[in-house]
């Protein structure tokens, strides 16, 4: 089927409106579109606006003429190829042919016009038109034919890529008759269909941030400039963080067509940021005390909201007798709930366990051990379904146990917890979680190394103070009798005048003094040979009440000087035992004089005696000045002496001696006292029958000294001067 040919316009131009009217009828056979104006500014006009066939221009006009208008016709870029036609009716003048010709004219005819002539003419000129107008026509058909070719392989091109990019992209028209998203997005969003309304577009944005997302778009489609921001998308089950773009699509006039809006996934990203900046802000704070009690509650306010809604501190509880732990911190994101937290730790105390350095992840009340763990806490906590029940009362959603370890010490536990349902703990939390664990179990252990750094310097000093007591303490008690008994040595070699009596209190001083020196060095000399282990027992059955007669009977004089009164209450003690009998006096003696010494006249002691099945119990209790609950647990510790004991000289080494004799015997001794002025009471339990046929070997007196908690820094030192100044001692004495 032969296409149409386009409609021609034919302009006319005469002054004269009846050689318009003439030129009209000649050439509307034609078929063509005729315009007729009556000036050549008119027809100036015309060209200007439209395109012609050809123009049909009368020579002889006013104002303009034919040659004048002909020459700014051509001189126009739209009209300078149309025909110009010029028509006079002066007679035929060559000179005026030629100009005609001069100025762009195809043909120059003669008034009165041959109409049959003229359509012909004008027919050719038509026709050429037609031709070109066609031409033109099917070239700006093929042309738009190329460009939707083009546009359609180019919105294939751009589908296909947006379909294979992992970026999730979106679009819709602005007035939402037509939407597209890419797998990315509906991926990220769970949807099936490619096609997604702007409210599966909401649907997608975290319900806290739909409404500045939706504020977003519409700056962007206001102001026809990009929004970006960044926001969660996905799911109830998982939110990611995502670099959201909104870019308006290409205008149409003056509306905007619709946009483009793309998520980049960075919730990985953004995670490594805040988890290097949360584990940045832990280190510096828990480098930056040495109480760790107050140091892990404020981790526990640390991470609280920023990786937990709630947090727990518990560590192992190294007083209790079995062990256990002790809640230090709790922390929530609603503070009340913190206080339930502890109700829960109240209610459901942890027992004695043994924690591996095992962590866990609890979800909705089951349990997802990411290693084998015996029974222990964790194990514990994920089937004790009461525990689990008031955990999600408190808002468990989702729960970490971690261990707070260091050097394969397991400190105690952190536990963190979820409230949100829209939100899981994963294996990246669980790494997060023992990170902080790791760091908190490194910061605890240098704050329990410093405490004990700063305890055994304290033992220190305190080895370095009584130290000097004793020093002060030993040239005291050793000159006092030295100088008694050089005194009277010089008196009786020196003064003949001497009577007998005067001599005999002479001698009788120097013999008492001797015997105190000599019990100084016997003193010293047994603890030299306790701390070297060297100290032997002669054992052998020995009467018990034997051996407490002879001590009461061997104090009995010094009672008598001291004017305190000695008491006995053996009862029926008449058993033997195992004993060095030499050994258990010094034991019984020491008491007694030590209870002698700190009671003043007019009061009592008594040695009282008593059986309580295999054990014997020997009981020395006195009135007299009493024990200071401070000195009361160091009472039998070397060199220990309260203000007290100074005053009434001595090395403080008697009570020391007993307790490591009555050890060496099987037995224990205790002491007790309400304090000063109330007096005190010393209690040696004794085996009736000793499991031990023969003497002890020297390493078990070695291993019992070592095992009590004297500074044994301090005990070295003393150790040391005491064989010294015993040996010393004893030999100036022999």
């Amino acid at each position: 089927m032969r296409e149409e040919l386009p409609v021609a316009s034919i302009l006319l131009v005469d002054d004269h409106p009846p050689n318009l009217v003439a030129l009209e009828a000649a050439l509307e056979p034609l078929g063509q579109r005729l315009v007729k104006v009556r000036s050549g500014t008119e027809a100036l006009q015309r060209l200007a606006s439209e395109d012609f066939a050809a123009v049909l221009l009368d020579v002889q006009m006013p104002e303009l003429d034919g040659y004048q208008t002909a020459r700014l016709i051509k001189s126009q870029e739209r009209s300078r190829h149309v025909p110009l036609l010029f028509l006079t009716a002066s007679q035929r003048d060559e000179r005026q042919v030629l100009r005609g010709y001069a100025q762009g004219a195809v043909d120059y005819l003669l008034k009165p016009l041959d109409p049959d002539v003229l359509r012909a003419k004008v027919a050719v000129f038509v026709n050429l038109y037609q031709r070109q107008e066609e031409l033109r026509q099917r070239e700006a058909r093929l042309r738009e034919h190329e460009r939707q070719l083009l546009v359609r392989q180019t919105e294939a091109h751009s589908r296909a890529l947006l379909e294979s990019m992992p970026q999730a992209v979106w679009a819709a028209w602005t007035d939402d008759t037509q939407a597209w998203c890419n797998p990315a997005w509906m991926k990220l969003t769970g949807t099936q269909h490619p096609v997604a309304s702007r409210q599966d577009f909401l649907a997608a944005i975290h319900p806290d941030e739909r409404a500045a997302v939706e504020a977003g778009w519409r700056e962007a489609l206001r102001t026809g400039l990009s929004w970006e921001a960044q926001h969660r998308l996905g799911g109830p089950e998982a939110w990611r963080w995502h670099r959201l773009r909104v870019t308006p699509l290409p205008c149409e006039g003056q509306q905007l067509r619709g946009f483009l809006c793309t998520a980049a996934d960075l919730d990985d990203e953004r995670r490594s940021q805040e988890v290097a900046q949360l584990l940045s802000h832990a280190s510096v704070m828990l480098s930056s005390a040495l109480d760790f009690h107050a140091t892990l509650a404020r981790l526990a306010q640390l991470v609280v909201p920023r990786f937990a809604d709630w947090c727990a501190v518990d560590v192992v509880d190294t007083e209790r007798p079995q062990g256990g732990l002790s809640r230090v911190a709790v922390a929530h994101m609603e503070s009340h709930k913190a206080e339930r937290v502890l109700e829960l730790h109240q209610r459901y105390p942890p027992g004695a366990v043994n924690l591996p350095g095992v962590a866990a992840v609890f979800t909705s009340g089951k349990s997802e051990l990411l290693a084998e763990v015996p029974d222990t806490l964790l194990r514990r906590l994920s089937e004790d379904s009461e525990h689990l029940a008031l955990l999600r009362e408190v808002g468990f959603q989702s729960c970490i146990h971690v261990p707070i370890r260091a050097r394969e010490r397991t400190f105690g536990v952190l536990t963190f917890a979820i409230s949100s349902k829209r939100h899981r703990y994963d294996a990246r939390d669980l790494a997060l979680a023992e990170e902080l664990g790791r760091r908190a179990g490194v910061a605890m252990d240098n704050a329990l190394l410093y405490r004990e750094a700063q305890r055994a310097q304290r033992a220190a000093q305190e080895a370095n103070r009584l130290k000097d007591e004793f020093l002060a303490t030993l040239s005291h008690e050793l000159r006092t009798p030295l100088t008694s008994i050089l005194g009277w040595t010089q008196i009786l070699l020196k003064r003949d005048d001497l009577d007998e009596v005067g001599r005999r209190r002479g001698l009788a001083t120097i013999e008492r003094n001797a015997r105190v020196q000599r019990q100084l060095v016997e003193d010293l000399l047994d603890v030299s040979r306790i701390t070297s282990g060297k100290l032997l027992l002669n054992l052998k059955e020995v009467s018990l009440r034997e051996v407490a007669e002879a001590a009461l009977e061997s104090v009995r004089p010094t009672a008598e000087a001291r004017g305190v009164g000695l008491q006995a209450e053996l009862g029926d003690i008449h058993d033997t035992v195992l004993a060095d009998a030499t050994r258990l006096q010094q034991v019984l003696w020491n008491l007694l004089t030590n209870a002698l010494k700190f009671t003043d006249r007019g009061g009592c002691v008594w040695l009282t005696g008593s059986r309580d099945g295999d054990t014997v119990r020997l009981t020395v209790r006195d009135t007299g000045k009493g024990i200071s609950p401070e000195l009361l647990p160091h009472v039998f510790e070397r060199f220990r002496q309260g203000d007290i004991g100074r005053e009434q000289g001595g090395l403080g080494l008697g009570l020391a001696i007993v307790r490591h004799l009555v050890e060496l015997h099987g037995g224990f001794v205790a002491v007790q006292s309400e304090g000063p002025g109330a007096g005190s009471v010393f209690t040696v339990q004794l085996p009736l029958r000793a499991s031990r046929s023969e003497r002890l070997p020297e390493r078990v007196a070695a291993a019992e000294l070592s095992g009590h908690s004297e500074p044994e820094r301090s005990h070295a030192m003393s150790d040391e001067l005491v064989a010294a100044v015993a040996s010393l001692m004893s030999q100036a004495t022999h």
